[in-house]
């Protein structure tokens, strides 16, 4: 079977960010870099938990509430993440399923009526953000809506909402819809 580039390209670029964050060893970009590479890779790499600290027996589940009182450990299940990437570029130890293929249908149910001040209160309320990205996150609402509330064009607003689209894209599904549900009302013809 042949690797698209794009798949080695980005594995590569997380297998670089894993080395980044082991030299510089800040406890909070650890954690958060774990997050996301978790997110990405537990469905794809066959025995993902497998050998990771606060894993369970079988290595199926991680306890996160283990892994934030033992920075260390985050940083080793860095270090072994960064191993089975260097094999997964390949798809060595890709997941595969030989069930055929069946359909899913999922039904989605999320308020786009929120306003610009629910979506703040809600991320305000999200345990598992820190401070500063919090912060973040609500100065992204605070363009939006100020985009929102300009005088130009769709085209022009369309062009300053795509930045923070793929911003709320990479932090998740529950902060994703949120931001999503804001530029939907928004009415810019996506």
């Amino acid at each position: 079977m042949s690797v698209p580039q794009g798949h080695i390209d980005m594995v590569q670029q997380d297998i670089q960010r894993i080395e980044m964050a082991l030299k510089t060893n800040d406890p909070d970009s650890n954690w958060t870099l774990f997050r996301q590479l978790d997110g990405r890779y537990q469905a794809c790499v066959r025995d993902w938990y497998q050998g990771m600290w606060a894993s369970n027996r079988v290595g199926t589940a991680l306890r996160y509430d283990i892994l934030l009182e033992n920075p260390g450990e985050i940083a080793d299940n860095l270090s072994l993440i960064k191993s089975k990437l260097e094999t997964y570029q390949y798809l060595v130890n890709a997941v595969t399923s030989s069930a055929p293929a069946t359909q899913v249908n999922v039904t989605t149910n999320f308020n786009l009526n929120m306003s610009f001040h629910e979506v703040r209160q809600k991320i305000e309320d999200m345990t598992a953000l820190n401070q500063e990205q919090t912060d973040e996150i609500i100065g992204k609402i605070d363009e939006l809506e100020e985009i929102s509330k300009e005088n130009t064009s769709r085209k022009k607003k369309w062009e300053k909402v795509k930045p923070i689209l793929l911003f709320a894209l990479d932090k998740g599904a529950d902060i994703a819809t949120s931001i999503m549900a804001l530029v939907l009302q928004m009415k810019l013809g996506l």
